[in-house]
């Protein structure tokens, strides 16, 4: 059996992160095969976020970013 396809929810304030939270939940609902990672609530205490976040991107298939209106200009 192939691994699962790893999906990376990008998100930058409190709208985009609703939105990631919620792809978090309804992708795999759909889409059996697939992992996504959400770091809102997959970093685990103690971890360096910054590098959890660079290992979570290469291990990754596909990124989704969330944009909001709020968010276009954020670096």
């Amino acid at each position: 059996m192939p691994d699962k396809l790893k999906i990376f929810l990008s998100w930058s304030g409190p709208r985009s992160r609703a939105v990631a939270a919620a792809l978090k939940d309804w992708i795999p609902s759909v889409l059996q095969s697939v992992d996504t990672w959400f770091s809102a609530s997959d970093i685990y205490k103690g971890k360096s976020w910054g590098d959890e976040i660079a290992r979570q991107l290469e291990a990754s298939d596909i990124g989704i970013v969330c944009l909001t209106p709020e968010n276009q200009q954020e670096p």
